[in-house]
């Protein structure tokens, strides 16, 4: 079916809009919503393009409602998820919130762990802000459970198709048989069907869309609402950053006073917890010293050293690395003058 959004005539498939327009009626009743699009583990195959139509679909639905004219512009959409979430508290209700996972391999899957956890911690601080996430990601079966099964509402899997062909590739006049590859096919998985292909891959680790029968099958078109020049210029800015970021942060990790300014953080930790603090209120005192921490971050931290305590108490040996955290217990009254230097 088409819709008209900015002006551009635009394609989207028919049973998906119709998913889609539950998520913009409901939104209004104090509700935030979250859509995953994969991409059947591969790369280049349209995520990107599928998610800027149902972003702007979703954008179209809810200017029609009356709730947000401006809810969709490349403003949001992200590459960085740190940027995101802070991002996310500011916007008005009513946002379609493009979350775009650009890279790829292990940068791509550490980062998209730590979004997952900053998306829970979105939620659990915040409460509901009306927005709509998309969010695309490198692998389905890779999410937190909390994520790929509470949270979102629908799974959208992009996939090629193939076709084999006889042709005269080389203008011979030898036909050769070749496979042709086509975009644009997606499978839709609801909020029941996602959950059992989860189920069925914490059982089988087998990472296989077809173990469960999608909803339906759709199509989409080769089209960039917001502008494939614009768009892409964005991912590429967004991923230069990352790289230099990534660079001086392994440079940075080098040095021995990073290791003390660690030592003190988690000494920190371990003191506000003793004090009678929740992970939430501790992660909000680490963000005065300038670091950014989830509270699951912070609880693998107590946690580890409260089981440090009980090896020193059973009297077996603790490895070299818990030794240097427990030492920045022990010199918790000078590591604040060693982190004044840093």
């Amino acid at each position: 079916m088409k819709f008209t959004w900015r002006g551009q005539e635009l394609y989207i498939d028919k049973w998906l809009a119709i998913q889609l327009d539950s998520l913009i009626y409901n939104v209004k009743k104090d509700w935030d919503f979250v859509g995953i699009l994969s991409g059947n583990r591969m790369v280049r195959i349209g995520k990107s393009v599928l998610a800027q139509t149902i972003c702007a679909y979703l954008a179209y639905g809810l200017e029609k409602r009356g709730l947000n004219p401006d809810s969709y512009d490349l403003n949001n959409i992200y590459f960085d998820n740190k940027v995101l979430v802070t991002d996310a508290l500011k916007k008005s209700p009513y946002n379609v919130i493009h979350y775009d996972e650009g890279r790829e391999g292990l940068a791509a899957s550490k980062t998209m762990k730590q979004f997952q956890q900053d998306l829970l911690d979105f939620f659990t601080e915040c409460g509901q802000l009306n927005h709509i996430f998309i969010i695309v990601a490198p692998d389905f079966f890779e999410l937190k459970e909390e994520i790929a099964v509470g949270r979102s509402e629908f799974l959208i899997n992009v996939y090629r198709a193939s076709e084999k062909k006889m042709i005269d590739l080389y203008k011979d006049g030898e036909k050769r048989p070749v496979t042709k590859f086509t975009r644009g096919f997606f499978q839709f998985f609801s909020r029941d069907k996602k959950a059992w292909l989860y189920d069925k891959f914490r059982t089988t680790r087998k990472k296989n869309y077809k173990m469960v029968i999608p909803d339906f099958i759709g199509r989409f078109t080769d089209q960039y609402p917001l502008g494939e020049e614009p768009y892409k210029e964005k991912k590429r800015v967004s991923l230069t950053r990352f790289e230099e970021k990534h660079k001086k942060e392994k440079e940075l990790k080098l040095s021995p006073k990073h290791k003390q300014l660690i030592d003190f953080r988690n000494a920190m930790l371990l003191k506000w917890r003793g004090e009678g603090l929740t992970y939430q209120q501790i992660r909000a005192k680490v963000k005065e010293l300038g670091f950014e921490l989830s509270a699951a971050t912070i609880g693998e931290v107590v946690q580890k050293h409260k089981a440090i305590s009980e090896l020193k108490n059973s009297g077996d040996k603790v490895s070299p690395s818990n030794k240097a955290e427990d030492n920045g217990l022990k010199n918790l009254e000078v590591l604040p003058k060693i982190g004044e230097n840093i």
